[in-house]
């Protein structure tokens, strides 16, 4: 504290503002403290299990985009419909680690991630699909992966869609 206000103020005065700038540091540097901005940023990061629907390139701004592609845009709620189209398929994807393993191009216990890179066309069928990212090597899985996209019937959409999504598989 400067000098001149401690000199004019009574020394119970100088006494209590001291201890509440003590409390203070200690409050800021506590474990309570720390714990709750780390559950802060933790909460604030997500955490849960999400699907990885960024557009490869990472996109760009969405009046940019519109500008350069004709000015339609695919509407969120469409988006939401096309991602859980594929969230229902889940099972049925989880049975093609199924057909891997029984034709020993994986052992029982594999498990990992798939990510797969897929064009949604206007009339709401997935036109073109790939691999993109994948922790398990198997031909078999790949192809049965693809052709399970090819059968989903996405929502019509005012223009081509490309999004991206990725399927965890476990082994029993």
């Amino acid at each position: 504290m400067p000098e001149r206000v401690t000199e004019r103020m009574p020394d119970r005065v100088t006494q209590r503002v001291t201890d509440h700038q003590r409390a203070a540091r200690r409050a800021n540097t506590s474990p309570i403290w720390r714990a709750l901005l780390i559950a802060g940023v933790l909460a604030g990061c997500g955490g849960g299990k999400h699907a990885d629907t960024t557009p490869p390139g990472g996109g760009t701004a969405g009046g940019e985009q519109a500008e350069r592609q004709g000015g339609e845009q695919v509407p969120p709620e469409k988006m939401d419909e096309i991602n859980r189209s594929l969230e229902r398929k889940r099972p049925v994807m989880s049975r093609c680690l199924g057909i891997a393993v029984d034709n020993k191009e994986l052992p029982k216990n594999s498990s990992g991630k798939v990510t797969l890179e897929i064009v949604i066309s206007p009339n709401g069928k997935a036109e073109d699909v790939k691999i993109v990212r994948a922790t398990l090597e198997s031909k078999t899985l790949n192809e049965c992966l693809i052709n399970r996209v090819k059968e989903i019937s996405f929502p019509e959409l005012p223009k081509p869609y490309e999004t991206s999504y990725t399927y965890g598989f476990e082994a029993m």
